[in-house]
């Protein structure tokens, strides 16, 4: 089948059932079910998101310290190219800053790197990971890629970015890539991204908050140590609060 008579087809069965859809359930739980029924009518090997580059890896590591963000390829949903694709086996590399799928159908294939342009986002285990790449509020290189988004709301919103970082190390005269988790935060603010580095920066932000959050790191400092995604977590919901 051509490319061409393939989007048409699939732009008819999609124009189709949105409109049953409508008719007959919820908008939400509707369009969930009519991607699935369409997946699997027209086969999952045929769709436009497994067209992308196979992966090659040929990193050697040491105790499971590979480039990827969950131990094994999970099963999630991702919005490619503007469409939503569930039951998706990913994993996240956070070294290239890639998602990489594995694409099940008659005939299983390699893992594929997906066009990151074309991912607007992606979701796991109930974490939602958004290509902030596709926000054009602000150039700056900060906010480049993809992150997970903790808080979302009309006045702060919280994102980590996860990565990590390649050496190579000696171990028994062999060499082997080693793989260093780094963690940093940027908030939205006034249709702005900023980077949050430490109490200075938050002060920097909000100045008229400046006594509470000085006040909220010297109570909580316990948690800052065990758990910094948390601590900034509790700290943006209170900050969320008092905000004018």
């Amino acid at each position: 089948m051509s490319s061409r008579r393939f989007n048409q087809l699939k732009f008819s069965f999609y124009t189709m059932l949105s409109l049953v859809a409508y008719t007959t359930q919820g908008q939400n739980d509707a369009s969930t079910s009519i991607h699935d029924w369409y997946d699997s009518k027209v086969g999952k090997e045929n769709l436009d998101i497994n067209n992308g580059k196979i992966l090659l890896n040929y990193d050697k590591v040491l105790k499971n310290n590979d480039r990827f963000y969950f131990q094994n390829y999970t099963l999630g949903s991702v919005v490619y190219d503007n469409q939503l694709y569930n039951n998706v086996l990913l994993n996240y590399d956070i070294n290239n800053d890639d998602i990489i799928i594995k694409p099940n159908g008659e005939n299983d294939k390699m893992p594929i790197v997906l066009n990151k342009s074309k991912v607007n986002s992606f979701n796991v285990n109930g974490k939602n990971y958004i290509n902030l790449g596709y926000n054009k509020i602000s150039n700056e290189e900060v906010i480049s890629g993809f992150y997970e988004e903790v808080i979302l709301n009309n006045k702060v919103n919280f994102y980590v970015k996860h990565k990590k970082d390649r050496r190579q190390i000696i171990n028994d005269n062999l060499v082997f890539d080693d793989f260093t988790k780094i963690t940093s935060y940027i908030i939205l603010y006034k249709n702005q991204y900023y980077k949050i580095t430490n109490k200075k920066s938050l002060t920097t932000i909000f100045p008229e908050l400046k006594k509470n959050i000085n006040e909220y790191y010297s109570n909580n400092s316990s948690i800052e140590k065990a758990n910094k995604v948390k601590f900034l977590e509790d700290l943006f919901k209170y900050i969320n609060t008092i905000i004018k």
